[in-house]
């Protein structure tokens, strides 16, 4: 935008067998300069990631997300994502 990288997204999938992509891609990480918020820069890198990844013939997007960040979950939301029906579970060891 303006010339200048205002956000960047990065996400991942692992190659199965045959050298073919597997159906899942992780959504690792998406930032927005600050400046640039509410300017649909989002909008725009998940847009072209998932149009990216149905070439890869993946078939849906998984992420992880503080169930307090209230502002990134409103954001997923809104993009189409929804919650799964699995929970995460941590133990520390150490």
């Amino acid at each position: 935008m303006d010339a200048i990288p205002v956000g960047f997204v990065m996400a991942r999938t692992d190659f199965g067998d045959f050298g073919r992509a597997e159906p899942v891609a992780i959504l690792d990480t998406i930032g927005v300069d600050p400046d640039y918020s509410h300017h649909g820069v989002g909008h725009a890198l998940l847009s072209q990631l998932f149009v990216n990844l149905e070439g890869l013939r993946v078939e849906r997007v998984e992420t992880i997300v503080a169930r307090e960040n209230f502002g990134l979950l409103g954001f997923l939301y809104d993009i189409g994502f929804e919650p799964s029906p699995r929970l995460a579970f941590v133990k520390r060891v150490a």
